[in-house]
Parts: structure tokens; sequence; C-alpha cells
């Protein structure tokens, strides 16, 4: 499967419905240009997990992560370029507009799931964050927390999808990927993803796996 393909198609579904034309025609800039990072993560970290997961209900997940994500990054685009004094006002407006929708979509979404509250809390962090950046010592690395959060949520949320929970090795798996690619930008999924599916597995065996127990002892005769 391929999971960039199925988070892309399932955000160009998620928007289809917005209107006027053009702030729609803004949306699908905004996902041609996206990594689709978080929402492949989220795809593969639940079809991994759990071989029988239901594709469209992951594809949605992932594409409530990632259009959560598009619409904080491109706020974070907007304050840093304030394109209202050094740029096109027209431009501003309706990326100002893109990115309310999005956020929107997203928690829509991720709504009654168990990472919506992880959602919340990465918009508080980020609303932290960007007030905080101009005296911050460090600013990028206010920037990439931003990123992080998503690829941690993006795994929650695929483990979500396909356990009803996030068990702790998926959690300490999340934050590994958290710290590898949280980056400004994104990696691309095709270098972000190679062996995330090995790394998951090994953390939470298939229930087929037996354990050493199972195994039935030699009599030794």
């Amino acid at each position: 499967m391929d999971e960039t393909a199925q988070a892309r198609a399932a955000f160009r579904e998620g928007i289809g419905d917005i209107a006027p034309d053009a702030l729609r025609s803004r949306l699908e800039d905004v996902l041609e240009s996206a990594s689709m990072t978080p929402g492949a993560l989220t795809l593969l970290t639940a079809t991994t997990l759990d071989e029988s997961t239901d594709l469209d209900t992951a594809s949605r997940r992932g594409a409530g992560v990632q259009m959560s994500y598009e619409g904080l990054r491109l706020s974070r685009d907007l304050i840093h370029t304030d394109p209202w004094s050094n740029g096109d006002r027209d431009d501003g407006d309706m990326d100002a507009v893109a990115a309310e929708v999005l956020v929107a979509r997203g928690f829509e979404y991720l709504a009654h799931t168990g990472v919506a509250l992880d959602v919340v809390e990465a918009v508080r962090h980020f609303g932290r964050d960007q007030t905080h950046r101009e005296t911050a010592s460090d600013p990028a690395a206010l920037d990439r927390r931003l990123e992080a959060d998503f690829v941690r949520i993006a795994v929650r949320a695929g483990a979500d999808v396909a356990l009803g929970e996030v068990p702790e090795a998926v959690d300490a798996v999340a934050d590994e990927l958290a710290d590898e690619f949280g980056t400004v930008p994104l990696p691309e999924p095709e270098a972000a993803l190679g062996g995330v599916d090995e790394r998951l597995s090994t953390a939470v065996p298939s229930p087929d796996t037996p354990s050493t127990g199972d195994f039935s002892r030699s009599s030794g005769t």
C-alpha cells in the first residue's frame, strides 16, 4: 500500500466541499506542496500494528493529523513573514482563512478519538512557542516542536485506530521518531518512513507471535 497516496487522497477528499473556489484552490496548493509524512505515518502505524485495520478509517485519521499540522504550519509562516506589513495583504488574508479551515477540519476528523487532546495540547504548545519566540535563546527549537508534536501524534493516532489504545512501547517509538525527523521542514515520507514498520513490529509483537513460554519444553529423553 502507498501510504502517501492514501493520505493525500483522503486530504483532497476532506477539502472537496470547501467554498469558495479560490479558497479550495489555495488549500489544494497547500496539499501539493506538503510533506505527507504525518498522514502517511498515521496509516503506516495503523496497518503495521493491525493488518486488518479499515483503510478508510485510518486514511481519515491520517488526513485529520495532516490537516491539523498544515493549518498550524501555515499559521507559523504567516507569523514569521507578516504579509500584511511586508507583502501581499490579500494573499495573507487568504492564507489566514486557509489555516483556520485546515485546523478546524482536522479537529473535526480527530474529534472523539484517542488523540483529540493531543492535538489540543499541540495547539497550546504552538501558541506559547510563537508568543515567546522573539525573546527565546533558540527560536528554531521552539519552531521544531510543532513538527515533533505531529510526528508523535501521527504514531499515536495510528495506534489508536489499530488497537484502540496507545501502548507504552508505541509511545516510546513515537518519541524516538519525533526526535529523529521532527525537523523544519519535515522530511518527505520516502526518506523518513523507511524501517518504521519494523521498529513498530518489534515494539509491539503480533498477537500471533508465540512467547518463549508458549514453546513446549523438551522432556530430555
